[in-house]
């Protein structure tokens, strides 16, 4: 019988993005059968292990900003993927797209009509600096107007920035000068709790003066939140399994492409903290508040005019000059992302998924679908869920 191959994963398990790796490398050891995997409960910052050097085994997975963790892994000689890094002596070899990820965000505000974007964070990690990069690009290209809290990219360059009770009184003087309304992207889930903490403290309404999105989209945490938070899923399933893949390659001899391997993020998960309309133009708002209630139920233009008081023409007409885009393209945009939620965190047959979406037939439904997002609804749940669901 073939030996297994010993690999350890020095992977946090108090974080939901570790987690999402953890069940991405768990999906390729189901696939392959061919490891004996060591791991253990710890967080992210934690420590080198005392019984680290004198580890043995075949290949180590990492997620660490320690230098001292770092160093003590090399030593070992042994096949190592590392997924997190400091950005200087270390560096990742799979990571999030992050131009990828501030495109998802600014398209997803501009879907709802802003034109002034904020960016929270502090301190200049590098990953929240490639963040802020990116998105800056990415408003830019819509003429958005940006505003970045000035304590991002300020202070010493540690990994996670300690968040102290002086940003408090800075946060909430920045909400209170912010133009409103505004789209702000917070760079972690985190941060973006501190800002839900800071608007409630000075009076302001969350989604209606200030829309506010997080990352990593921790599902526990987002959903308890009041209101319920959006969030960006970066993918760290995906991530974690083509860390086990690259880890199996170097285990047996072969050549691995040249980091960064980047990987796209799900998307924008949307919730209540961001389900709001900005636009000068109420019939509009009363249109797209309609449609987004009533997608599920195969409605037509003809009802969205007659519920916003104007004609088929000017609906239409309007909805090209505010929002870019049809009528239809909104209505098959917010179905498929009812679809795409469903997808993700139900188990419903995808002929029970198109009938709450507003689709007469399951075979109409894949057909959208596969044209709308290039795959079909099942290639979708099995790339962003740990096990495959049989529909």
């Amino acid at each position: 019988m073939k030996r297994k191959k010993n690999v350890l994963l020095i992977v946090e398990t108090s974080r939901a993005f570790g987690r999402g790796l953890l069940q991405g490398i768990s999906h390729h050891i189901l696939e392959h059968d061919d490891w004996s995997v060591h791991v253990e409960d710890r967080g992210l910052l934690e420590s080198t292990p005392t019984w680290l050097q004198n580890w043995k085994g075949d290949g180590i997975i990492s997620r660490t900003s320690s230098f001292a963790v770092a160093r003590t892994l090399r030593r070992l000689r042994i096949p190592l993927v590392e997924l997190l890094g400091n950005g200087q002596q270390i560096v990742p070899e799979i990571r999030s797209d992050e131009d990828e990820v501030a495109r998802s965000v600014v398209d997803h505000f501009v879907q709802s009509g802003f034109a002034d974007f904020g960016f929270f964070a502090i301190g200049n990690a590098w990953w929240s600096q490639l963040r802020l990069e990116a998105w800056t690009r990415e408003v830019q290209k819509q003429n958005g107007q940006i505003h970045v809290f000035p304590q991002a990219g300020k202070g010493h360059r540690v990994f996670y920035p300690v968040w102290e009770p002086k940003f408090d009184t800075r946060m909430q003087r920045w909400l209170r000068y912010l133009p409103k309304p505004i789209a702000v992207w917070a760079v972690s889930d985190a941060l973006a709790i501190r800002l839900l903490e800071g608007c409630r403290r000075v009076g302001i309404q969350v989604p209606g003066e200030v829309a506010i999105l997080g990352t990593t989209n921790d599902t526990l945490l987002c959903n308890i939140l009041t209101p319920p938070l959006s969030s960006v899923d970066l993918n760290g399933f995906q991530i974690g399994y083509a860390a086990a893949e690259r880890l199996s390659r170097k285990m047996n001899g072969e050549t691995v492409p040249k980091p960064p391997v980047l990987i796209p993020p799900v998307g924008v998960i949307a919730r209540q903290s961001t389900d709001v309309v900005a636009l000068p133009d109420k019939e509009i708002i009363i249109a797209i508040r309609f449609l987004r209630e009533n997608a599920a139920r195969n409605i037509s233009v003809d009802q969205i005019a007659e519920a916003a008081g104007i004609s088929r023409s000017t609906l239409q007409r309007r909805f090209r000059q505010k929002l870019g885009r049809s009528v239809e393209k909104e209505i098959m945009r917010t179905r498929m992302d009812r679809a795409k939620r469903l997808l993700r965190e139900t188990r419903f047959a995808l002929s029970a998924i198109a009938a709450k979406t507003g689709f007469a037939t399951n075979d109409y439904f894949v057909q959208a679908f596969r044209r709308e997002c290039g795959m079909t609804p099942h290639q979708y749940r099995q790339q962003i869920q740990s096990v495959i669901i049989n529909d």
